[in-house]
Order: C-alpha cells, then sequence, then structure tokens
C-alpha cells in the first residue's frame, strides 16, 4: 500500500495489467487496496487468472499447488472487488492454462466504462454450472478420486507390457498429479523439459529426473504423460513423427485416457 501510494505519488496509473499474478498472492486485501489507492479516475485493472469454472469442469485439480493459493470464480472476485468500491466491467475468456478469465476492473465511481452483457453472461454460466453451491465441490472431489483410481490403472497396465514410459513438461501442474496419484520413477523413467534451470534436477516429492529436451522418438519411448497438458496441440505438432511411427500419450485432462 505505502509502495503503491510512493509510486503514484505524482500520477495516478491508468492501467493496470497482472496475468497469473493475483492467485498467487495470500494477502489480495492489501493488493485492491493498493490497486484502488493507485488507479485514476479513468483507470482500468486488468486481471488474468485460471477460472475455476474451467477447473471444475475439466476436472483440472492439477491447478491447486503450492504457489496457486487461490482459483477465482467471476461470482467470487465480484464479491471480493465490491469491499474495494471496484467492479468488473468486461470479461474476456482465453485459451491460457487449460482456460482463463481475463478481467476489466474499474473504480465504481469511473463512469466512463459501461458494464459489458459479458459480466452477467459469466456470472449466469457459473451459477448454472454450481460453483455456488456447496455439493458441486463435493462432486468434484468424487471426480477427482475416480480421476486417480483410473490413470494408475493406466500407468499399471502399461507397466506389465514393460512399456518405455516418459514424462513431458515438468510442471507444477504435474506435481500435484504425481504426488496425489502415487506416481514415480517405478512408472515414469524420467521428464523432458525446457527450461534450463530444471535439467538434472528432480520433481518434488515424486523424485522423478528431469532431462534436456529432445525430440521423441519411438526407438526409446513407447508413452508419454502429458505434464503440460494445456500444451497439447503445440507439443502434438511439435512431436508428429513420433505420433506417425504409433507413440502414444497419457493425459488426466478431462479424463484419463490414451490418446
Amino acid at each position: 500500500m505505502n509502495l503503491a501510494k510512493k509510486i503514484t505519488k505524482n500520477r495516478k496509473a491508468d492501467l493496470i495489467y497482472s496475468a497469473n499474478t493475483l492467485s498467487h498472492i495470500k494477502n489480495y486485501n492489501e493488493i485492491f487496496k493498493a490497486i484502488k489507492s493507485a488507479l485514476s479516475n479513468k483507470g482500468v485493472l486488468v486481471l488474468e487468472d485460471p477460472s475455476l469454472l474451467e477447473c471444475i469442469k475439466k476436472v483440472a485439480y492439477d491447478q491447486f499447488y503450492c504457489e496457486h493459493i487461490y482459483v477465482f470464480s467471476t461470482i467470487s472476485l465480484k464479491e471480493i472487488l465490491n469491499k474495494f468500491n471496484l467492479e468488473i466491467f468486461k470479461v474476456e475468456n482465453t485459451l491460457t492454462h487449460g482456460g482463463s478469465n481475463r478481467y476489466y476492473i474499474k473504480n465504481k465511481l469511473n463512469n466512463h466504462f459501461r458494464i459489458n452483457s459479458s459480466v452477467n453472461n459469466e456470472i449466469k454460466k457459473e451459477i448454472k454450472f454450481g460453483l455456488h453451491k456447496f455439493s458441486t465441490y463435493q462432486k468434484f472431489a468424487i471426480k477427482v478420486k475416480n480421476s486417480k483410481i483410473k490413470l494408475l490403472n493406466i500407468f499399471k497396465k502399461f507397466k506389465e507390457n514393460k512399456s518405455r514410459i516418459i514424462g513431458y513438461g515438468a510442471t507444477a501442474k504435474s506435481c500435484t498429479v504425481l504426488n496425489y496419484c502415487g506416481i514415480g520413477p517405478t512408472y515414469i523413467k524420467y521428464f523432458v523439459d525446457t527450461t534450463s534451470y530444471k535439467i538434472g534436477k528432480h520433481l518434488p516429492g515424486s523424485k522423478i529426473l528431469i532431462k534436456k529436451y529432445e525430440k521423441l522418438k519411438k526407438d526409446n519411448v513407447d508413452i508419454v504423460f502429458l505434464g503440460a497438458w494445456n500444451f497439447k496441440d503445440e507439443i502434438f505438432k511439435k512431436e508428429k513423427d513420433f505420433i506417425r511411427k504409433g507413440g502414444k500419450f497419457i493425459t488426466h485432462i478431462p479424463l484419463p485416457k490414451i490418446i
């Protein structure tokens, strides 16, 4: 709050942009106080974070990990913003992280922007799906447990057949899945990743080795677990030769299956 006041002492901000940041911050009250203080009369805050609706619909329980303290719905964000006299005036759906929302937010006294129909439409979608009901999350918990059972059965089947399995994309999401399902080096020989500082390290908990990415070859790999499932289309284009020669992928979204 004090830093925001210092930065905007001489001139308030007309635009504050934050993508995939708010969900990582525990004290969002302090953040919104600072934003409210920093915005000009015509100022707009643009937030983008994973959509809770898409998480629940896709049974994407891997969105919930140590760095994602919150996953927001439009319903919840609207209630939070109301405490700070802020409001959403537009919502855009994006494909990032398997489904995110981009929120355009203003001060309630800011009359330069009208409330777009997209706000009410998004809230209607969330209510229709039942995001305001506790029973929806109880059903989600059951789906997550069933997903774990199905995924483990797939791995066990391939292990019995002595298939060579590796992982693709040593993501935080994949750590959630692997640790929850109890999948380690017994099932997955190693992960490949393009991030230099991950190479030679091990995935937390599962302790699976991370190797430098090389194009997949059917000669030494049979099955690939998609840790970075939200980049499936890009990965499939990159690995078309591996797929053409009979290589297969395992995904757990929206249901565990072999592709």
